[in-house]
């Protein structure tokens, strides 16, 4: 079950980890860390067929701009590399180790300003920033009983689950904090999450869980979008081309 960025059943709770301040050991160097995720990225695009084209390329160019933007904010300087996986079925977007970010397609097409772009990308680069992706290596690491050295032994698979209720909750308000910071309307996070609480409420034996979650999250954000507002910040056209 891939990361959800969109609709999806929030279950348990986990510790919130702090940003790299907050670390008072390293098991694995930032170095180490962005080796293995280019290691996990080629194995995420192996297992789900990624190759490129003229079309791709220039799409992985604009959420690279408008990620760069974003990650400028973030606490943890890594090489961010936003990539894009052209799968419609992929209706969200996975934060690998390192500073590795996949958007599907699925969720592009949802997608109809700059500013809920730079929202979704805000939400990925936070599970690296607070370190949720990093804590999973970690300890995928000590269970499996391997070193970074190691990294062409791990799946891909254990890295695209969700990281719990509080995770994402931070990573979404956190995500919203660095796209506001990079000039960006926390309207348009929210008006992305409303389109999936409608798209959830069409949907036939659609859980009552997943909707109570959505309406969370959107009344997290809300204040940041009225923030928006009274700053008369608007929202910024999608610059892909349809």
């Amino acid at each position: 079950m891939r990361q959800a960025w969109i609709v999806m059943i929030l279950a348990g709770a986990s510790s919130l980890l702090g940003p790299a301040r907050a670390r008072e050991a390293e098991m694995l160097s930032d170095a180490a860390e962005v080796k293995i995720g280019r290691v996990l990225a080629q194995k995420y695009e192996t297992a789900n067929g990624i190759g490129t084209s003229e079309q791709t390329r220039k799409i992985e160019m604009y959420l690279q701009k408008v990620g760069e933007k974003v990650a400028a904010g973030a606490e943890r300087k890594l090489p961010y590399q936003f990539h894009f996986d052209a799968n419609p079925a992929f209706r969200s977007a996975v934060g690998l180790p390192g500073g590795q970010i996949y958007v599907g397609a699925g969720i592009l097409s949802y997608i109809d300003t700059e500013d809920q772009l730079a929202a979704v990308l805000g939400h990925e680069i936070e599970h690296i920033n607070l370190n949720q992706c990093r804590e999973r290596l970690e300890k995928i690491l000590a269970q499996r009983h391997l070193t970074a050295e190691d990294a062409e032994k791990l799946e891909i698979d254990p890295f695209l689950d969700g990281y719990g209720h509080d995770n994402e909750f931070a990573a979404d308000r956190e995500g919203v904090k660095l796209a506001a910071t990079a000039g960006y309307s926390a309207e348009g996070a929210v008006r992305l999450l409303q389109t999936f609480l409608i798209l959830g409420e069409q949907m036939p034996n659609s859980p009552k869980e997943a909707k109570a979650s959505l309406e969370a999250r959107i009344a997290q954000i809300q204040p940041m979008a009225e923030q928006s507002l009274a700053l008369r910040r608007t929202e910024k056209p999608l610059g892909l081309a349809p």
